[in-house]
């Protein structure tokens, strides 16, 4: 099946789309959210996940045949309703809090600008619109890993740059599967604090089993934007997992020793049998 596959999904936005339409015979509603302490215990509102909501219907051509785009301040947040011809169709929905929409291309992707990636939920579903009106509850599954690199040493003096570079998946995925749908080179930039002593971002794996080798580099950028380099570390092999957490921790300046000390920890769900410890 191809799920995005003309024109008409090449991209979406806000203007026009409505989430409570009179005469409408489709009701969906965010239902179960998968939890797990990313930071937070217990996240009960789907408000308090995300700031956006994107609910996109195709037909079985792969068409998209309408769609409804919701900002947090919007009265149905959570809820929408659709007026549909009898007939087979699928759903995918998206919730985030970037400032943007994600964009719904040909190939079964969906985007999410990288820089804007953070907690993100997903979820595919097919049903039929018959005679009787339609009501769904969505279950919203996480589908982002969170990196976290956490420093056993005091970071170099001046530190306010930090630049991460592996090959993999970022804000791009599959909308069937909600798996990362590129293998490409990535960079990021880091712009922590003086006080900061946890660095993280988060990324969408490929599988339910992957890896990325991870370049670590710390700058110090001067008034003069002259670039001095403070040192960084490579990481080999480090498995990440949606709705997971993975923690690099050890001395992630010192090139010299090739992270020789750096311990790969995945803080997981209890539904999954245990973490994965790795020493590098």
């Amino acid at each position: 099946m191809v799920l995005a596959g003309a024109s008409s999904c090449e991209k979406m936005n806000v203007e026009g789309a409505d989430g409570d339409r009179p005469q409408a015979n489709v009701v969906m509603r965010i239902g179960s959210i998968e939890q797990i302490p990313f930071p937070v215990a217990t996240r009960a509102a789907i408000e308090d996940l995300c700031s956006r909501l994107c609910f996109h219907v195709y037909d079985d051509d792969g068409v998209r045949v309408d769609y409804v785009n919701q900002n947090i301040d919007d009265e149905h947040f959570g809820t929408a309703s659709f007026l549909l011809e009898e007939g087979h169709y699928y759903l995918v929905v998206v919730a985030h809090s970037g400032s943007k929409n994600p964009s719904f291309s040909a190939n079964e992707k969906v985007t999410i600008s990288g820089s804007e990636l953070g907690d993100t939920f997903w979820c595919c579903k097919e049903f039929y619109v018959e005679e009787e009106v339609v009501n769904l509850e969505l279950p919203l599954s996480r589908i982002v890993s969170m990196l976290q690199f956490i420093p056993t040493v005091t970071p170099p003096e001046g530190l306010n740059k930090i630049l991460v570079k592996y090959k993999g998946s970022k804000g791009t995925f599959n909308g069937l599967t909600g798996y990362g749908s590129t293998n490409t080179n990535q960079t990021l930039d880091l712009y922590p604090s003086a006080d900061d002593r946890q660095y993280e971002f988060y990324m969408i794996p490929r599988a339910e089993e992957d890896e990325l080798d991870i370049s670590f580099k710390a700058y110090h950028v001067d008034d003069n934007d002259v670039i001095h380099p403070l040192g960084g570390c490579t990481i080999d092999a480090v498995p990440v997992k949606r709705n997971s957490i993975t923690i690099c921790r050890g001395n992630l300046f010192d090139e010299s020793d090739r992270s020789a000390s750096v311990i790969v920890n995945v803080s997981i769900d209890e539904s999954w049998d245990e973490n994965i410890v790795i020493n590098i």
